[in-house]
């Protein structure tokens, strides 16, 4: 081989070294591409992280907010669920006091007045004392609220307080006791209350007709009221009896306030049967009674016996129509007395009613009542009539208007001891009364 051949062979060979050797070298060192590839794969794996942990910490929020509202109803559901109790428990209660409340009926009524006296004198004889006078005046005459409880159908009782005047007085009070097992309806009931005699004792004044009730009631039941037991049943239908034991002196006497001087009792009694236009009763009372309060102080006979009818239709077409009447004789203070009344309603559209009654007692049917002494206290031993008009007019449901007139005549002879040839004498009080009434 030439030189110039092993030349060009050497050249060759020490190229080919080199550009090998280059070539190593190239790849011996780290490409700027890649690094920059990497700094950025670096850099996409931090957003990434970064990114994860906003993602984790947003669905934490998302998660606390999902949760959130639910425990917010949850708490308004149990807060509400609360409240549903405690409302639950206070309808409960006021279930419990409604159902009290159910069982205590409160009524009343107020009665107010003013009536004008013309009174007769009979005070012109010798020694005769006459302590009235004309003179007028308002004032409250009845103011009553009577609370009735019946906790079950086989018990009741009653209160029933009186507020007018200047005091403060008990009208009733009584307890009592219903049979459930028979169809005669046997009532129990002691206490205070009206005697079951007639029919006027025990009609309310709320409902009367006329203001106050006649001369005869006045005078045999006084305070219409006593103490004692009662027995009522209905046997047969429209057939009411009443049976009562009283300790006779009634709620007004005021020589025997609450007590009975004497052991035996007065007994009453009462049937009453209801024809439907009409109604009969009968009642009779028997008893003793002390007119001191000396132990030592004898006691008298007492008996009375009645008869009442009762009548109300509506025949005629502007209202209904009423007829009471009733008649009393017995035995009082040791002579026989006699009472009767009779009273016509004609009431005229809803608004307007009319009444008419006259009533009379005589406590000694027996003698002259003209033979007593000279004073006014004598009246007592007269017998004494009495005539009322009244006109109601129902301003409303609960309000009653009444004009009324009285004239009361007392049947005597003031001067008969001093003149005995003197004849039978009649004095006369007239009295207007105006009268306001509420009822509830």
């Amino acid at each position: 081989m030439s030189k110039v051949k092993v030349m060009i062979f050497s050249l060759a060979v020490m190229m080919a070294c080199q550009t090998a050797f280059a070539q190593r070298s190239r790849t011996a060192k780290p490409d700027t591409a890649v690094i920059n590839l990497q700094q950025r794969m670096e850099a996409l794996t931090s957003q990434v992280n970064s990114l994860g942990q906003e993602l984790s910490s947003a669905k934490d929020q998302l998660n606390k907010q999902e949760q959130t509202p639910v425990q917010v109803v949850e708490e308004k559901v149990s807060a509400a669920h609360d409240k549903l109790a405690g409302m639950e428990e206070r309808m409960l209660t006021a279930e419990s006091d409604i159902g009290g409340l159910k069982k205590l009926k409160v009524s009343g009524y107020i009665q107010t007045r003013f009536e004008y006296v013309n009174h007769d004198k009979i005070d012109s004889a010798a020694n005769s004392v006459d302590t009235k006078a004309d003179s007028s005046w308002f004032y409250v005459r009845r103011g009553r609220i009577k609370f009735v409880y019946t906790p079950s159908a086989t018990s009741q009782y009653c209160i029933y307080p009186d507020f007018s005047k200047n005091t403060v007085t008990l009208k009733e009070a009584w307890i009592t006791l219903s049979e459930p097992w028979t169809a005669m309806k046997f009532n129990l009931t002691m206490g205070q209350m009206n005697w079951p005699f007639g029919v006027e004792i025990e009609r309310s004044s709320s409902v009367r007709e006329v203001p106050e009730r006649s001369t005869m009631s006045g005078a045999l039941f006084k305070g219409e009221r006593d103490r004692g037991v009662k027995l009522n049943f209905t046997p047969v239908k429209n057939l009411g009896v009443d049976l009562g034991v009283y300790n006779g002196y009634g709620v007004d006497n005021s020589t025997f306030t609450w007590f009975d001087p004497t052991k035996p009792k007065d007994v009453v009694g009462r049937v009453r049967y209801d024809f439907g236009l009409v109604a009969l009763s009968g009642s009779w009372y028997e008893g003793r009674e002390k007119f001191s309060s000396s132990k030592d102080s004898a006691d008298h006979y007492k008996g009375r016996m009645g008869g009442a009818l009762e009548f109300y239709h509506q025949f005629l077409p502007v209202g209904g129509t009423g007829l009471l009447a009733e008649v009393v004789k017995g035995e009082s203070r040791e002579k026989e007395v006699m009472g009767l009344y009779v009273m016509g309603i004609q009431n005229i559209g809803d608004k307007l009613g009319l009444a008419f009654r006259v009533d009379s007692y005589d406590p000694n049917i027996s003698s002259d009542t003209t033979t007593f002494n000279t004073t006014a206290a004598a009246l007592e031993y007269d017998q004494t009539s009495n005539i009322s008009l009244a006109v109601n007019y129902w301003w409303d449901a609960a309000v009653r208007l009444t004009l009324a007139v009285d004239r009361t005549l007392y049947h005597t002879n003031m001067t008969l001891a001093q003149n005995p040839d003197s004849q039978y004498k009649t004095y006369q009080d007239d009295k207007i009364t105006a009268q306001m009434q509420i009822k509830f």
